[in-house]
Parts: structure tokens; sequence; C-alpha cells
């Protein structure tokens, strides 16, 4: 490794907060959770005590709950004798015993005392087994006779047991989120067990369970006047992807998913609700971890993906590099107003994401095991044509000059496949065994059908996890360690991540608590591939270095005979790089370590005041390098390169929050506090870009002197934000929040915004008598507005370091009056359960209007910039979410939940600059744009297609072929779906549990580079027709006159697909997206409660798992959820030549001890 982020990370600041949580850690968390509770030790003074004493040792020094009745309390002022002053709990419970008649039972660190009855017996007990509304077993629930003030929890089993005397009684059970159940008359026998089961029911002041919203702070969801929505980790969990962000397709309304679909560690684009800037990075989602910001930013190399000098490496993101196995939940906030509180950032929505934390466990310390191992294929193929083989014509063929003629092969054919069909014909064709490949034999003409398939693996991951975790009522901890082993599709590329999770939370005192939470990932590849379409890329080479006759594995000798380092072997089409050259000599490495994490303290004053004090890092440091061995195309003398990237961003919030009410009816609570946000990233290059001597992949071997490429940055945002909250009868609530940024980035004087929101929701159900039907029903309304600054460096006069101790000037005119976009977001919502809450239904409305767009206007070049920043132009965004709950059956022997959502969204262009109609957003070399014109939608494409007659006939050429395009633009799709949608369903059948996820969309553009390529050279099966006697392409020809005829000239299929199918024609590469995949099936096994106690564990769960199962879609290429990588950012609706996805089975075993 060239670089340690170590003396980075153990900084003086750092080093004291990861200090701290290793200290509450080790000091204070687990050892109280490690022994079990009749094991615990206890410390005596005194030869004597009372047991009244004695029981308020145990209490103090063993941290236990003790529970007796009035029987038990008239004999605990007895004296009892100690035995010895270093003893347990379990012997002093026995002195008891001796000394006072009183014995006792114990369910973790609950201890019931009871007296013993005269003549040795025992009092006869209540017991029995809890269940859930489903009749699974429900642990943990408090049983307790009421005229004993005795209590029982249920175990792991649900099985309780209570003593008690002969009599009649009641008894209540209590569990959280559930009715407690009152049982009076419950009659006990002398000498007889009294068998009570009792069925707990989902309390209906529950239904909405605690969300973590903006800032960290946890609300109930029926107080909420805004869209949000949890994801549980088993719902991340359940067919695993190498970046979580995956798992999220399908299961939130209004979320939308892009992948580079660049490689093992591809990142992600994510949006909310649509596109609200005309700067696509603007548009994704804040990422929230534990609180603090995280860092979404892609640093991969190469400028663009299309015919560049460096195409792109994806080398992942710091939101990718999360372990999903310490993720306890996602929390998506759609909207400006549940995120206003984040200001500039928060236009996008936000993932507010919840590591776990160390759960209290009575019998000592949590250990689970989670290993999964899956297997990748490839999920869809295109429609590759095994009928011809290479060549131009389908006369002959010949490798090179031969008795049968010219060669028609290699430079000649260009990749094509329009040569002769197989027939099994005899021809002299490439040998593999020949140094200069000549052939000295004729050989059967025949198809290689796995002439690309071939190439990939099987792609193997294997993911190891081991978490301790434990605490007890002052405190808790854990540590997870995990680690991941990919081997990818693409031979001798994957990665490998190790992950650390640490977490810890104690009580100071009865007013201070103190928390932190740290998470390490050291990630490392030796080779990741590179991506887009060009000389050096792999899929490049898939689709013009080779064709269906011909063998992959010729490729595998990828140096010249006795030039090995010097000169690569193309046998075939010399444009491409040999695809084993790529793999096994152009390296593309990668070291990075991060670190995320917080420290956080609360105190409250009293129960109606409170103050928190979180601060908190992320911090990535990575090593990378690239190697380019002689011969390449781009780099003849081949080429070594290193960069150091280093990305920091800190945030520290202080946060002072009262709560109080004015009556029983009427309650309010008022919070105020401020942010200090930094970010500093730092990108240090060093290119040698022709050595010396072959092979040799050091700075030193640079034939010339190294070039440097650096480029630093550093932003600023400091804040401050009050909010309150008003409840009337828990029935009506109203929250008023304000933001106000100073941010670095913008101009003194224009620097300072506010951004404020309003929102209410009103508990229908508790204000009207509804329908007995329905259980719940809340309208809900928000108002708010938000931001987005610009990147640093926009608003002066900066200068470009191109090379060492050299400046040029910026290509853009700076703005020293920036101001940031500003999004105003009005929302209404409606949230129903009915049947008991077996069915809910939650409707969301917004329209969004986003005013002062950052616009890089062209310029003349002749004023020394190509273009200039302004504020200008308005964006409106609608759209709908609906999602609908429902559990068709709910029984103990078959459980039934479903999910099915939905959303569409539109946003449309209102306004541009003055005297500017439309905004180049993105530009496939002329050949296809995305554009923001007035009056059309965000993401529209536009392009030039065929020129057309009146009634809509194509016009052909004399030639046959059809004719110029018509120079007109023109829409021909739009790179954002109409609608998504997905189903999710699971079935629950006694220790079985079977769950699958459907999703698709409707709507949506994608340009794919590979479907034009692909039949335009003729490998295809829609290149087929004609390929015996041409084609007559149906059309019309223009006459002199200006009146049309029928075509009828007869044209080779070669030359009419290379025309009809040409780059420059955006209207036949534009495809439908749309789509329907089975996205993700598993089924788990759980064993059996009796046999795992038997095995002294917790629980053993067996899984299988499937990803990308089956795909429904007219899209011709790998997959219509496609996107490219350019200069770090994602852009959705051109496809440039990308992996194919991979298609996943796993297995799955969780063990907890």
């Amino acid at each position: 490794m060239k670089s340690s982020l170590w003396p980075i990370v153990f900084n003086k600041f750092y080093r004291r907060c990861l200090s701290l949580v290793l200290l509450f850690l080790t000091a204070h968390a687990l050892p109280a959770a490690a022994a079990q509770i009749l094991e615990q030790n206890l410390q005596l003074q005194s030869a004597q005590y009372s047991g009244q004493q004695l029981i308020e040792i145990i209490k103090k020094q063993a941290n236990a709950q003790v529970s007796y009745d009035e029987t038990v309390n008239g004999r605990l002022g007895r004296n009892i004798t100690v035995r010895k002053k270093h003893t347990s709990v379990k012997e002093v419970l026995g002195w008891l015993k001796t000394d006072a008649g009183i014995t006792y039972n114990n369910q973790g660190n609950f201890i019931v005392l009871t007296v013993i009855q005269a003549g040795g017996a025992q009092d006869s007990k209540i017991m029995g087994k809890i269940t859930d509304e489903t009749g699974q077993p429900l642990p943990g629930v408090t049983i307790r006779i009421a005229e004993l003030n005795r209590a029982a929890v249920s175990n792991a089993e649900g099985n309780y047991s209570i003593n008690a005397a002969p009599g009649n009684y009641t008894v209540d059970a209590s569990y959280i989120s559930y009715e407690t159940q009152h049982i009076s008359s419950v009659k006990v026998k002398a000498g007889e067990n009294t068998l009570l089961n009792i069925g707990m029911k989902p309390s209906t002041k529950s239904l909405n369970e605690v969300l973590v919203t903006a800032l960290g702070i946890k609300r109930e969801e029926k107080s909420l006047g805004y869209s949000a929505q949890n994801v549980t980790s088993k719902s991340l969990e359940d067919a695993k992807t190498n970046n979580w962000v995956s798992s999220l397709s399908g299961k939130v309304a209004g979320l939308n998913i892009v992948s580079t679909g660049s490689g093992p560690v591809s990142s992600s684009r994510i949006t909310l609700r649509g596109e609200s800037s005309l700067n696509l990075d603007n548009n994704q989602a804040l990422i929230v971890i534990d609180g603090i910001p995280v860092s979404n930013r892609i640093t991969g190399t190469g400028y663009k993906a299309h015919l560049a000098a460096d195409s792109p490496v994806d080398f992942g993101s710091d939101v990718s590099d999360i372990n999903p196995d310490d993720i306890e939940k996602v929390t998506v906030l759609k909207g400006p107003a549940a995120t206003a509180l984040y200001g500039s950032r928060a236009a996008g929505g936000a993932l507010i994401i919840t590591t776990k934390s160390g759960q209290r466990n009575d019998k000592g310390l949590g250990i689970t095991y989670n290993g999964n191992l899956s297997f990748d294929g490839v999920m869809k193929w295109p429609d590759y044509q095994f009928e011809y083989g290479e060549g131009r014509t389908d006369k002959y063929y010949s490798y090179g000059d031969s008795p049968d003629g010219v060669s028609t092969a290699a430079a000649a054919a260009q990749g094509r496949a329009f040569g002769p069909k197989f027939n099994g014909q005899m021809y002299y064709q490439y040998n593999p065994n020949s140094p200069d490949g000549k052939p000295t034999e004729r050989t059967p003409w025949v198809a290689h059908k796995d002439y690309i398939s071939k190439f990939f693996n099987t792609g193997i991951t294997r993911t190891n996890n081991v978490s301790i975790e434990g605490g007890n009522e002052n405190g808790s901890g854990r540590l997870s360690v995990t680690h991941l082993k990919n081997d990818w599709l693409v031979p001798n590329t994957g990665f490998e991540r190790l992950s650390v999770a640490l977490s810890a939370s104690q009580k100071i005192s009865d007013k201070l608590k103190i928390s932190g939470k740290a998470n390490y990932t050291n990630k490392r590849s030796d080779n990741l591939p590179l991506s887009g379409y060009n000389n050096q890329t792999i899929m490049y080479f898939m689709i013009l270095g080779t064709t269906p006759n011909v063998d992959i594995d010729w490729f595998k000798p990828y140096w010249q005979p006795g030039q090995v380092n010097i000169q690569q072997r193309l046998p075939f089409n010399p444009g491409p790089d040999n695809v084993y050259l790529q793999v096994y000599e152009m390296l593309n490495k990668i070291n990075k370590n991060g670190v995320i994490g917080n420290v956080m303290a609360n105190y409250t004053f009293n129960p109606k005041l409170e103050l928190m004090l979180r601060s908190g890092v992320d911090l990535s440091n990575e090593f990378r390098s690239q190697q380019r061995p002689y011969s390449m195309t781009k780099y003849p003398k081949g080429s070594y390169r290193e960069q150091t990237v280093f990305n920091f961003e800190s945030n520290t919030d202080i946060l002072l929050s009262y709560k109080d009410k004015f009556s029983d009816k009427l309650k309010f609570s008022l919070s105020g506090g401020g942010n200090l946000m930094k970010q500093t990233y730092n990108f240090a290059g060093i290119y040698a870009d022709q050595l010396a001597q072959p092979g040799v992949y050091q700075l030193s071997n640079s034939l010339d002197q190294a070039v440097a490429d650096p480029n630093k940055s550093e932003k600023a945002i400091n804040s401050l934000y009050a909010f309150g909250q008003l409840s009337y009868r828990d029935l009506a609530y109203l929250d008023v929040t304000g933001r106000n940024d100073w941010s670095s980035t913008l101009p003194y004087g224009n620097n300072s915004f506010f951004y404020p929101s309003v929102s209410s929701s009103f508990i229908l159900s508790d204000i009207f008598s509804l329908p007995k039907a329905v259980s719940f029903a809340k309208f809900r309304f928000s108002w708010a507005q938000v931001g987005n600054d610009t990147r640093p460096y926009q608003t002066a006069k900066y200068y470009d370091k191109i090379y060492s101790n050299s400046f040029t000037n910026p290509a853009t005119l700076f703005n020293a009056n920036l101001k940031p976009e500003i999004t105003s977001s009005f929302e209404t919502g409606l949230d129903m359960r009915f049947f008991q809450s077996r069915l809910g239904l939650d409707l969301a409305l917004y329209t969004n209007n986003s005013r002062n767009q950052i616009l890089a206007i062209p310029l003349d070049p002749i004023s020394g910039y190509s273009s200039a920043l302004l504020n200008a132009g308005l964006i409106n965004s609608r759209g709908i979410e609906l999602q609908l709950t429902g559990k068709p059956f709910n029984n103990p022997k078959f459980k039934w939940n479903t999910t099915v959502n939905f959303s569409s969204n539109r946003s449309y262009v209102r306004e541009l600059a003055q005297g500017i109609t439309n905004q180049v957003i993105y530009n496939h070399d002329t050949n296809v744009s995305i554009e923001a014109r007035v009056g059309g939608r965000m993401g529209d494409m536009y392009g030039r297609g065929f020129q057309r007659s009146p009634d809509g006939k194509i016009i052909y050429a004399s030639t046959g072929v059809p004719a110029e395009l018509d120079p007109t633009l023109k829409v021909f799709g739009n790179a954002f779906p109409d609608w998504k949608a997905g189903l999710q369903n699971e079935f629950t059948i006694k220790n079985f549990r079977i769950s699958f996820l459907i999703d698709g969309q409707k709507g949506g553009s994608v340009f794919s580079q590979t479907s034009h390529k692909l039949n335009t050279l003729g490998k295809t099966k829609v290149t087929l027709p004609g390929r015996d006697g041409g084609i007559v392409g149906d059309g019309v020809v223009l006459q002199p006159d200006g009146s049309y005829k029928p075509n009828t000239v007869n044209v080779p299929a070669s030359k009419y697909y290379d025309e009809y199918y040409k780059i420059t024609n955006a209207e036949v590469n534009i495809y439908d997206a749309s789509y329907i995949k089975l996205r993700e099936a598993r089924i788990d096994f759980n064993l059996p409660a009796k046999l795992i106690t038997k095995l002294h564990l917790k629980q053993v769960m067996l899984g299988v798992y499937g990803r990308n199962l089956l795909i429904i879609t007219n899209f011709p290429a790998f997959d219509p959820e496609a996107a490219n990588l350019n200069n770090g950012t994602i852009t959705p609706g051109v496809e440039l030549t990308q992996f194919p996805t991979e298609r996943t089975f796993g297995l799955n075993l969780t063990l907890k001890l």
C-alpha cells in the first residue's frame, strides 16, 4: 500500500473520539452483560445483613431486577448470616432460602422471590405460552399477577411460569406496540398448575411506527406531516448485492436507482421524486448515517465513457462501501418538508441510515454469525445471431490471402459478421497454433456459440460476519467484523472488503448519556475493469474484436511470440486491444480506507429540557494505480499512473430541546441549535504516459518527466436552525422548522439563505366517528423551501493547474452574484388502515418548483471563455406516490404480507435564461443529447431521425438506403420513466419464510451504443433478413417533381444495416426502457425451537435466495436500467457498452448464540 489512512485518522480529535467509544464498550457495557445473572460476583462487608439489605445489594451490584409480594416482604426483615464475603448472587439467594424460607425463580436478570410453603410444598404455578397475532411465539412479554406484584418474562419460545398460592388472580400481559391483555378470575388450585396461554394483539394506538427523521430525531409516524418510509435490515439482506443500495430498488415509492453497470463495485445514482435541477448531481438524495451526512461522490478516473483518451474506472463511493450487515434500518425522507432541516443540501430528499447498536441481553453476550455464499451469472444477453460468420459478403472466407483468394477476415472485415452462412464448408481459417495465425489447411466453417459467454466466469462472493453485543440498563455495546471476497464475472477482477463496526453507549449518570459509533472499511482490489466505449474496454472488444466463427480462447496467448511485454497479439480486428491483455495487464488497483463515525452526548437537565451535542466525520483515503502495457492502441509506449484521493467531511451539531404542555390537551416542544460543516477534497495524480522500459510500472520508469494532476477544494457551511411542534390531544399536530445557512461557495452578501417548512397532520380516526372497518386515518400536508448551493470556486476567478508549475484560465466565467437553487414544495397525503390494520393505504401528492437554476450559458469563444454561470430557470415537478399494504392471511399456520407501491413523476422546464431556449444536460458526441427545453420535460432526448413523407413513410435515396437524416432535432424519448411500481410478498408457513419482489417501470428511454454497433456489424438476429437476396427497404423515394414512389432498389444486407442503424440515427438507436423484473426471491427455514435449545443456540436459520432471476423487456442490450459514468457523474438514458447485469443465486446461514 503506497499510502496509509492511519496518520490521518488518528489525529488529536478523532483519536479521542474512538478512545472514548472503546472505553465505554470495554469498561461499562460488556462486563455487566458477560456473565449469567446468578453467577455475578457480590462483595459483602458485614457478617450479617437483613434480607432487605441483601436484595438491595443484589440490585446494585448485579444490576438485577427483583420482584416479590407482601408475604416475601414480611420475611425480608430477618437477619441473614453471611457465609463468605466474596460470593455470588446464587449463593446469597441460597442463604435466603435457608435463613428466611424464601426461594426464587429467574428469567434473565429478572428474579422473582416467593415464600416456601409449609411442609416444603411449593406454590402452584400459572404457566403458558405467549403468541403474537399470527400465532408465533412472542418473547420478552411481561406477565404480572396484579394481586401479588409478581412477574415473569416470556422466553425465546414464548413460554413463562409464575409461582402463585391457591386463589383467584388477575393476570396482565404487556409488550411494546401490543395491547395489554387483562385476564381476570384466573383460578389457582393447591398442588396444581394452571395453564394460561395468551394471544397478544397489536395496539391500535401503535399503528404508526417510530421513524428517524432529520437530524436523527425520532418521531412517531402519526405525527408527521410529510411522507417517510422505513426499510428494515431484513429487507436489505434478503438478496445481498455488492452494493447494498441496489437492495432498495422496487421497495420505496418515488425512489429511483440506476447503476453504472461498470464492474463489481458499480456506483449508483439515487434520486427521490424525479429531477428538480438541471445539474444531474444535485438531484441525488442526501445520505445520512447515524445523524452524519456522508459523501456519495464518485471519483472514478477517466474523463468520459465514449471514445476518450482514457476510459472511466468506477472505484465506488463511500455509500457503496457501507456494510449491510451493520445497517439496522433505512428511513427514506422523500420531500423537502421532511429534509428542510438540512437546508441547502435537502432538495433531493434523504436516506437516513441507522446502524446497529448493542442490545440488552439478560443472558450475557449475544453472538451472531452470518455467512453468505453467492454465485453470479449473466441475467440477459443481446439476441446474438449464430448463422453467419465474419466478413462483409457471403461469397467465401479466408484468413489472410490463400489459394481461395484474398483475405476477407481481420482488417478487411473490421468485426463484421455478414460473411458466409455456417454450413460446415471448408475454409482457410485462423490457425491458433501458428505464430502468425496463418492457416495451412482448410477447416470446417462452424459457429462458436459461446464465443462471448465463454469469456465470463461464474462470479463468487463470500461474506462472513460475526457480531457481539450486550448491555444492561446503564449501557450497551456492539462489535461487528465482516469480510467480503468477490471474484467477479470478468476474469482477474473483483475486490475484497473488511468492515469493522463499533458502537457503545453509557449512562454516566441519571442526567448524562454518552454514545459513539465508528464504522471502518478497507476496500482493495488488484484490478477493476474499465468501462465505456473505447479501444481499451472489454465490452468494446466483445462487440468489435471477435465474431461467431472465432473461439475466444484463441486470444489467450496475448503476446506476440518472442515479444512479451512489447507487442500484443491481435489476430482479427486491430482496433480493440486484446481482451486478455486487458484483464491481465491493464490493471486498475485500489486500496481505500474509510471511517464514518460520531460521538454524541445527551444531557437531561430535567424531564422537560435536554441538550444534545454530536460530532462526526466521514473520512476516506485511497491509493490508486493504473498500468497500461506497451502496444496498446491509446498508449503504444505504455503508461503508469498513481492517484491519492482524500475526502473528508466533519459535522458538529448542538441541539437544545424543551417540551411542556399548556394543558392536558395542548402539548408543545421547541428545539434550537446549529451545525458546523466542513469538507475537504484533495486529488493528487501523477502520470507517466510513456514508459522507458516495457513491463516496469513505476513513476521512475517514465520516458519523459511525469506529469502532476492536482485538484483540491474546500467548502464550509455554518448553520442555525430551530423547530417546534404543537400537539392537540394527540390528534392534531403542527410542525414549523427554519434553518439558515451561510455557505462558503457563495459570495459575501449572497451567502445567507433561510429555509423554512410547515407541516401538519390530523388523525381523522380520532377526530371523527368513522366506520368500524377504519382502524386509523390521517390527513397530512406540508410546505417547505430548501436549496442547492454550488460547488467551490464558482464566484471568483481561479486558475486551473494542468501540469507542474503551470496554470491556465478557467473555461467557465465566474459569477460573483450566484445564489443557491431554491426548491419550494407542497405536499398532501392520506394514510389509512382498515380491518384492524390488515389493509393499509398511503397516498402522497406533491408539486415542486425549483428556481435560480445554476446554468452554464454558452459564450462566444472570442471572449476567452466557453460558458458563463448565472441563476435562471424554473423546473416544475409533479408526482403521485401510492403504497398499499395487506395481510390477506394472518393465522398461526399461514401468514401472508403483501406490499404494492406505485409512483409517477413529471418534471417540466418552465423557464430558462432570457434568450435561451434550451440547455444541454448531456451530449453524446452530437449523436443524441439530453436537453432541457422550455415547455418540454426534464430528460427529453433529442436527435436526428429518418426523413419521412407526409404519410410517415421513410424516404430512401436512389441507392436503396435511407436518405440523409432529417436535420431537425426531435424528441425520440425521455431518460426518466413514466411510472415505477413494485410488489413485495412474504409468506410464513410454520418455520418457513418465503418472499419475493417483482418490480418494473413503464416508459423511459435508453440510447444503446451496444445495440447500434452489434446491428451495424450484423451480429444480432434483427439483421438476418436479407442475408441471402439483399433487402428492399420499406419506404418511398422522393422524385424531382416532389412526388413519391415506392422504393424498389435492392441492396446487400451489410450496406443496408450499416446505414439504417448508423450512430447518428437517434430514432432507431433509442429504445423503450420499460421492464418487469423478478428482482428478488428467498426461502428461509428456521430450525425448531426445541432443537436449537438442545444445541444451546437462540436461532439457526438457513436461507437460499436469488436476484435478477427474470426480466421481461423489449430493450435489446443487457439491461434497461442503464447509465454511463462521465467524469464522476452518472448519466441515465445513455448506455455505452455496459457490462452484463448479474443474476445471483445465494446461500445464507445465520447462527445466534
